[in-house]
């Protein structure tokens, strides 16, 4: 697990929800768990830490959080929703009588909603942190509150469409709580210069990966050297820069040959590799398995 320095948080770590919580759920887009079962198992005294290439919403009905969100404070009853965007640092302490839902959600699929959402805006929300009341939003909490037990049911099951109708309920739960929140609203907190690029990394990779860029193109885009660009994504994700691209590669990959009638070929031109042979051996080494196999499976 990978730790650093902050100015205000002093140590913190990056936290992956799938594998530390439930390997079960690894790699999974979207996590869903009770407030309550993950505070029994991390702490009520929740130590600072951030998630890599993940968002994480924190509803809370009922109780009262401490929060330290970067370098704001916040203390604030229920019913409130904390919104956490990949990489900002977080620390927080609920009382035993604290409870509510955690969705944990792969961030290109609230990029979109974010962009959507507030197109003018959108980087500032990208790269902020939210803590706001929802007290005076009475019609949000009904519409919340009919979503919590279909996602919750639907997260337990392994039926078919399964990973499609989460990622659906997820945005919309999103999509609620972003819509209350306005772009400019002091609840809003920044983000350090060196998470700021890294999430600008994480950003480009979504947007370029069919094009197969290489780590020192990335780096000049960025505007960073090489070995600049490596020390940051060692250090908030323990990974290379060349790991991130090629497993954002296969999650594409795997998407499409789960959610599409797409042939193998058809899917390795769409990823820009003109030899579907390549792909196949990069999907192999990726997964374990070939395309097809993965397919069927």
């Amino acid at each position: 697990m990978e730790t650093m320095e902050s100015h205000g948080l002093h140590t913190f770590e990056n936290i992956n929800i799938g594998q530390e919580y439930d390997a079960r759920y690894a790699r999974d887009d979207v996590h869903y768990e009770t407030f309550a079962r993950l505070a029994n198992f991390f702490g009520r005294d929740m130590r600072p830490h951030w998630h890599d290439r993940y968002f994480q919403m924190h509803f809370l009905a009922t109780g009262k959080i401490t929060l330290q969100l970067d370098d704001h404070f916040y203390a604030v009853r229920a019913p409130l929703f904390v919104l956490t965007p990949p990489s900002v640092p977080h620390a927080f302490f609920t009382e035993p009588d604290s409870d509510g839902h955690v969705l944990t959600v792969r961030q290109e699929l609230v990029w979109s909603l974010v962009e959507k959402l507030w197109p003018a805006s959108s980087e500032a929300i990208n790269a902020r942190g939210i803590c706001l009341s929802l007290e005076s939003s009475p019609q949000t909490l009904v519409a919340l509150n009919r979503y919590w037990p279909l996602i919750a049911d639907e997260f337990r099951r392994k039926e078919q469409g399964r990973d499609l109708l989460l990622n659906n309920m997820a945005q919309a739960v999103f999509t609620l709580l972003l819509r209350v929140a306005l772009p400019n609203d002091e609840s809003l907190c920044s983000v350090r210069g060196e998470m700021r690029l890294f999430q600008r990394f994480n950003r480009l990779v979504d947007e370029a990966f069919r094009h197969h860029l290489t780590v020192p193109e990335y780096a000049r885009q960025l505007g960073v050297s090489e070995s600049r660009l490596t020390e940051l994504c060692r250090r908030f994700s323990n990974q290379s820069p060349k790991r991130m691209i090629l497993e954002r590669m296969a999650r594409e990959a795997r998407r499409m040959l789960l959610y599409s009638s797409c042939s193998v070929n058809q899917i390795a031109l769409s990823l820009g590799y003109k030899d579907p042979a390549y792909f196949a051996r990069f999907f192999h080494r990726m997964e374990g398995c070939s395309p097809t196999c993965y397919r069927s499976r």
